[in-house]
């Protein structure tokens, strides 16, 4: 059963996530005035299409991700409402598109948590203990308020996370109050693997906003978590960096995690995922879009175009390269699940 539940929610995230990708591009084109061939859910046969202008919707057997196809791009390179007859700046935006998509999407996912379930980082209540964690060892239990680790009083879940993620590999002492009796907890926080950052096991609970600050809440906190991702990407080129990659099977075992708390603990959860896959989409390599957008950012440095052919050439060789990195680190993450 967990297993069926963990697939379905992988889907759900990540299919939600890619729609809004993908009609961001399509968005972003049509603005542009370049045209859109094909908008489609899922893979496989085609179960259902219609026609709306210049773009054929479909729904296909396998309704998992989604993809577009952009009229000019891998083809017909000449097409006067294709991609590489508009301007570079035309391209560009048709090309961010695609992230501006999963930031809204983040966005809406965010307001509509924070005024139903609430912002979990504001708590400092204990919403879920991961089972084989190291807080359900420490008998961490949902519901304890944590009130201060190593004597520093916590003010919300933010505090909390900063303060283990600073003592890895070390003892600390976790004072809580548990039904109006206080207690304390000695736990060792360490690197987890499959989060890919330090942590102890355990979920926050929630405090809840009105509509309207739970609008601005959930603006301030899409810029917040913009700010973070880009400050760790230079971690990417060290060793914790290589080490916490996370491939699809690890990603999937989170979201099986996050709905196993409830639909809005997923929610939530697929809100990050789509920041995270917008931003990662706009990395400057072959493959994503951010390879796109060098070679944009190159042709109006130059004013000189990257013949069509050639660029479809590298980006094929580096969606091979990156398919290649998906794999072994899928490899580790199943490695890890049955080394525990």
């Amino acid at each position: 059963m967990q297993l069926l539940i963990t697939i379905l929610a992988f889907a759900f995230s990540f299919t939600l996530a890619t729609l809004f990708h993908e009609a961001g591009h399509m968005i972003a084109g049509r603005a542009s005035h370049t045209a859109t061939e094909e908008f489609g859910l899922g893979f496989g046969k085609t179960l259902w299409s219609r026609k709306r202008g210049a773009t054929t919707f479909k729904i296909n057997a396998l309704p998992i991700l989604a993809y577009v196809k952009i009229k000019g791009m891998e083809s017909n390179y000449d097409a006067p409402d294709g991609f590489y007859t508009k301007g570079w700046w035309a391209r560009l935006f048709t090309m961010v598109g695609g992230m501006l998509g999963n930031l809204l999407l983040a966005f809406v996912i965010f307001a509509i948590v924070f005024s139903t379930l609430g912002d979990p980082r504001a708590s400092t209540v204990v919403g879920t203990v991961t089972p084989g964690s190291r807080a359900e060892a420490a008998q961490l239990q949902a519901g304890d308020n944590i009130l201060s680790i190593g004597g520093a009083p916590m003010k919300d879940f933010t505090q909390i996370s900063e303060t283990i993620r600073a003592n890895e590999g070390k003892q600390i002492a976790i004072a809580v109050d548990r039904h109006g009796v206080s207690t304390t907890i000695l736990v060792t926080p360490a690197l987890d693997a499959t989060l890919g950052y330090v942590a102890i096991g355990y979920g926050p609970g929630f405090v809840r906003y009105n509509p309207f600050k739970a609008v601005w809440k959930a603006l301030t906190f899409t810029g917040e978590y913009i700010w973070t991702y880009l400050k760790a990407l230079p971690l990417l080129f060290t060793k914790r960096g290589v080490q916490s990659l996370m491939g699809p099977i690890g990603i999937a075992r989170m979201t099986g995690e996050a709905a196993m708390g409830g639909f809005m603990s997923l929610l939530w959860l697929t809100g990050i995922i789509s920041v995270a896959i917008g931003l990662t989409q706009l990395l400057p390599l072959p493959a994503l879009d951010g390879g796109w957008v060098l070679f944009l950012l190159l042709e109006a440095i130059t004013r000189r175009r990257i013949p069509p052919e050639r660029q479809g050439t590298i980006q094929s060789i580096g969606l091979f390269v990156l398919l290649g990195l998906m794999f072994i680190v899928s490899i580790r993450d199943i490695t890890g699940i049955f080394a525990r």
